[in-house]
């Protein structure tokens, strides 16, 4: 049989045994990234959030953890808000997030008990009061935040007049026309996110009317992106390339005037300038056969009887030869000096006597 020491040594180990299952039993720990819930047979009945060593019942009491760090929520593609019409009437898409956490660790388990509840229950908050509040507004205040002057034009700066033809038919005066801001993206967020907060401290329907405190709180609330449905973008596109068009077709008509201006004023430069050199040309002709003219008037006072003489002698050789007959009148100056003429005849016989 074992001895007395020996027995009292075999007790006195299984009493450090006992005593370090007791104290394991009764110490635990948190840390800063978790909140920490003391559970007496399954009811929460005390919440630490100091990170630090901390004391329980041994066998009784047990430790829920939580996490302390903020939770993102965000909707899967599938589950987004689609055909969503806006207070103008306008269809869209959209995609939405949330930022949470557990404020009290008591209270969340008492009310939600697990983080897929929390979850739950703020995904079915958000998700309507970004409902309710897109409907309710305008597209224009749920994507932008100030009414600031937009830069990019798409090129409708460098369009023709709105008075011309070409373009009459576009209503130029509506395009680039921006939306009065009176609210704001970041105002409707902050508004969904109030009353998310509010409603999440709200009792539900067959529950108690008046405050419920779920331990959790919204930190924040965004919007991931906001698209047309499918239809509605594929209507915007379709009227963003006929607007393009017609655009395009203003430009083209305003060059084709204006290249036909450019020809009519070419033509018109060289008919002018080819009546001019006509009007030069008869102008300079008139004044150099009225020179000659002038020569030729000159010269004939001049010399008029032997100009006279020579043009007699002229009109002898070509018109006096043994086929020509002529008829004359008695008081014709080529008659008289016809007559005045000595046959050859008569001039021999002269010499001869």
């Amino acid at each position: 049989m074992p001895s007395r020491n020996q027995q009292l040594q075999v007790f006195a180990a299984l009493l450090v045994i006992t005593g370090l299952i007791v104290v394991y039993g009764c110490i635990f720990t948190v840390n800063e990234r978790e909140l920490a819930v003391v559970m007496e047979f399954g009811k929460p009945i005390r919440g630490l959030s100091v990170p630090g060593l901390n004391f329980k019942k041994p066998f009784i009491q047990d430790v829920r953890r939580l996490p302390k760090t903020k939770q993102f929520w965000a909707n899967a593609r599938g589950d987004m808000l689609v055909d969503l019409p806006t207070k103008d009437g306008k269809k869209i898409e959209v995609s939405v997030w949330a930022i949470w956490r557990i404020t009290d660790a008591q209270k969340f388990l008492t009310v939600l008990q697990t983080t897929q509840n929390a979850e739950k229950q703020v995904r079915q908050r958000v998700r309507a009061a970004i409902r309710d509040t897109i409907t309710s507004f305008d597209l224009s205040e749920a994507v932008r935040s100030t009414d600031r002057e937009l830069t990019y034009s798409f090129g409708l700066d460098q369009l023709p007049s709105s008075d011309s033809e070409d373009v009459e038919s576009t209503d130029l005066s509506r395009v680039g026309e921006q939306a009065k801001i009176e609210y704001g993206r970041e105002e409707l967020l902050k508004r969904i996110r109030t009353r998310v907060q509010n409603e999440l401290l709200s009792g539900d329907e067959g529950e108690s009317k008046g405050r419920l405190d779920r331990g959790i709180e919204v930190v924040d609330v965004g919007v991931d992106s906001i698209s047309f449905t499918d239809s509605v973008r594929r209507a915007a596109f379709l009227r963003l390339i006929a607007f393009m068009e017609s655009v395009a077709a203003g430009h083209t008509n305003a060059g084709m005037r204006r290249k036909q201006e450019i020809l009519n004023q070419t033509t018109a430069d060289a008919e002018r300038i080819l009546g001019e050199g006509l009007e030069q040309s008869k102008r300079m002709r008139g004044e150099v056969e009225a020179e000659i003219i002038e020569q030729y008037a000159t010269a004939i006072r001049t010399t008029g009887d032997f100009y006279n003489f020579q043009r007699t002698l002229q009109v002898y050789e070509t018109a006096l030869d043994s086929d020509t007959r002529l008829v004359l009148t008695t008081d014709s100056d080529l008659f008289r000096m016809l007559k005045q003429v000595t046959p050859s005849g008569a001039e021999e016989t002269s010499l001869a006597d």
